[in-house]
């Protein structure tokens, strides 16, 4: 583990020269995103005069709120406090948070050796959540473009592989590399996540359960017994 440095941030530079044009930065960009989402849906309607009814509409979104409420309270609460504001920012407009964003600030955090949720923390995250989307988002498109070209060169069972165990794998290995970092609360996590699986509760809610479930019992541990991570 890495050793925690004594960073000096001024907070009124901090307030002043990187909060204020990144709220404001990110608010712009943000705003944009979303109305540009409706473009498709605007071009179909003009193209050929096609439009779902109201109805349709408000069913379809609100099957989409079962599923999206739920992380739209997790996240933030879990994400941005590693993240930070500009962090929190590439993980909304961009994505990819859980498996990649959110790894890549707390690798940067502790490399710094600075904690998370303090001015410096925020810093250094954002530091490393930008270089991840510089990373990612090239390596992303020109893979989406060569991957049925490289395949073909893979055998079978190394495919097969892939698709089986590629995601449990990186998931496996983000909770590894928190465990390393408060390894105190990876048993009550790993309880809490079998709730939702021996009740079969939606994934959706599954992420609330743990996420709020492991700080409550984290915030227990600080508080009446005086253990830290």
């Amino acid at each position: 583990m890495a050793t925690i440095r004594e960073w000096h941030v001024d907070p009124v530079a901090f307030e002043r020269d990187y909060l204020k044009p990144i709220h404001r930065v990110g608010t712009i960009t943000s705003t944009l995103i979303f109305l540009a989402l409706f473009l498709p849906s605007i071009w179909l309607y003009f193209i050929t005069g096609v439009f779902p009814d109201w109805q349709t509409i408000l069913t379809g979104f609100g099957l989409a709120m079962t599923y999206a409420i739920p992380f739209y309270i997790s996240e933030p609460i879990a994400y941005y406090p590693i993240v930070g504001n500009a962090g929190w920012y590439l993980c909304g407009t961009i994505g990819n948070g859980s498996n990649l964003r959110v790894p890549c600030a707390a690798v940067a955090q502790e490399v710094a050796g600075v904690k998370e949720g303090t001015m410096e923390g925020e810093l250094v995250a954002a530091v490393g959540v930008t270089v991840s989307v510089f990373v990612s988002v090239p390596a992303i498109f020109f893979g989406a473009l060569l991957i049925n070209q490289i395949q073909q060169f893979f055998p079978a069972w190394l495919l097969d592989a892939f698709n089986r165990f590629l995601l449990p794998a990186v998931f496996g290995s983000v909770w590894g590399q928190f465990i390393l970092r408060g390894w105190k609360y990876a048993p009550f996590a790993f309880v809490l996540a079998l709730v939702p699986i021996l009740y079969k509760v939606h994934s959706a809610w599954a992420l609330v359960i743990c996420v709020l479930g492991t700080m409550v019992v984290g915030w227990a541990m600080l508080r009446f017994l005086k253990i830290e991570a």
